[in-house]
């Protein structure tokens, strides 16, 4: 029971993956910029309300990559069904996916370091040419992680194109979007990239739902 459950459910852990991004990143809009003065980013930290928004920022984006997680999972289940074996592509998908979210826990950990170092001890005192080493560091993580991705969406398109497991328009889609991410330094191709998680959950559960959907009973007799 649990297995059907999960088979019909579980590619809307994207989604709400998506969600807790979006949570996250509106926690923490008002982090300071690396481009702001000293003064700006000492008196972030030195406040307790600001250090408690981050470190629940970084809870709820690590809730995120759980989901994340099982989202791939569901996915690499419904890929290697339409590839067939060995199943090179979707192990790279997987893979992919995987290693991007591991990028992204270190980007958002070192985003997130210095309000919890702030808050763990009064002794600390924040360097803000310090901060700007760490935050650009995590920057580079975060861009890591959207590159990575790339794999996951071109492999993801190149079986849907094969096999039909997703309409060709979004296999085609997903081919610009892993182009866009490869310019991943400048941000934007992040989003793009949540979006097609978020559109790739909710195709995956709409035709599994079709799919497991009783057909009509045949006339007895």
């Amino acid at each position: 029971m649990t297995f059907r459950w999960w088979e019909r459910w579980g590619a809307l852990t994207g989604a709400l993956a998506i969600a807790c991004w979006i949570v996250a990143f509106l926690i923490a809009s008002s982090n300071p910029s690396t481009t702001d003065s000293d003064a700006k980013i000492t008196a972030f930290y030195t406040s307790h309300s600001h250090q408690v928004h981050q470190i629940i920022t970084w809870f709820v984006f690590i809730a995120g990559l759980l989901l994340l997680l099982g989202f791939l999972s569901a996915l690499r289940a419904r890929l290697v069904v339409a590839e067939g074996e060995p199943g090179r592509l979707t192990a790279l998908a997987f893979g992919a996916g995987v290693a991007s979210a591991v990028l992204w826990f270190i980007a958002v950990s070192l985003f997130s370091v210095p309000a919890l170092a702030a808050n763990d001890t009064g002794k600390f005192h924040l360097d803000p040419n310090t901060y700007r080493l760490v935050q650009d560091f995590g920057y580079m993580a975060w861009v890591g992680a959207v590159i990575v991705a790339a794999l996951t969406v071109w492999s993801t398109s190149a079986i849907a194109l094969r096999s039909g497991l997703l309409p060709k328009w979004f296999a085609w889609i997903g081919v610009v979007a892993g182009i866009l991410q490869l310019f991943a330094i400048f941000f934007i191709p992040a989003f793009i990239f949540w979006g097609w998680i978020l559109v790739a959950s909710v195709l995956l559960f709409a035709r599994g739902a079709a799919a497991q959907r009783p057909g009509p009973t045949a006339p007895t007799g």
